[in-house]
């Protein structure tokens, strides 16, 4: 029985009380704020399976959880084309201390719930819950889901087809590895990396915004995966 982690890096839009970043209202509600509908995905699923989801809880223009510690984007200066001015003259020991108060944290606690499910299983599916917007790339994005993961991972690369058959079986027009390739800068890439040589699979599940958009959408998603994590034993509290 594989063990199971839910995550949700962009799960809201919203800033820290008293932070003003000096964006636009509509601008933190749009893809550079955060993505839509994906926490409502990962919340229905753990419903399912009665497992707490990790989901961050303010803009990933405030930090963004889906980058290293050290990587440039970690606190943006733009975010998807948009600038993000409360960011550009932040000094860099508070740059540091956004990161240690509001990164590390989350980032530990996914990495103690993957420990653990590595000794209690032996194997940990972490599932990444996002979202994208269609309309950033019209002739490439015309698809309702996306997983992405490591090929050359083979324990990864077997759960993923799993899931994809699934997804396509519950009629969602699926593609692997797109809008965005699954080796790319993530947390499944970072712990794929820290766990290699355990049987750790990283997926980031990628729903279009034409999905969670539409009434209905999440649901369906959620649904669709369900009867996958039944398949390796995750319905019930593990």
């Amino acid at each position: 029985m594989t063990g199971l982690v839910l995550s949700c890096e962009h799960a809201s839009w919203t800033t820290p009380p008293g932070v003003d970043l000096g964006v636009p209202f509509a601008v933190l509600r749009s893809q550079a704020g955060w993505d839509h509908g994906a926490s409502d995905i990962a919340s229905r699923l753990s419903e399912v399976v009665g497992l707490p989801v990790h989901a961050g809880a303010f803009t990933r223009m405030f930090v963004d959880l889906n980058r290293g510690p050290d990587h440039p984007d970690v606190v943006p200066l733009v975010c998807y084309g948009a600038p993000v001015p409360g960011n550009a003259q932040l000094a860099p020991g508070d740059r540091a201390a956004r990161i240690a108060m509001f990164h590390t944290p989350y980032w530990d606690a996914v990495r103690r719930d993957v420990a653990a499910r590595l000794v209690d299983r032996g194997e940990v599916l972490h599932l990444s819950s996002h979202s994208f917007d269609p309309e950033l790339d019209p002739a490439n994005r015309q698809f309702d889901v996306g997983v992405l993961y490591d090929p050359a991972h083979a324990f990864e690369a077997e759960l993923a087809e799993r899931l994809l058959f699934q997804l396509r079986a519950a009629g969602l027009d699926v593609r692997a590895n797109q809008p965005y390739g699954g080796v790319g800068a993530a947390i499944c890439t970072s712990l794929r990396r820290e766990n290699a040589g355990q049987r750790y699979a990283g997926i980031q599940l990628e729903t279009s915004h034409a999905v969670t958009g539409r009434h209905g959408g999440c649901a369906t998603v959620a649904a669709a995966i369900v009867p996958f994590l039944e398949s390796l034993g995750m319905t019930t509290v593990g």
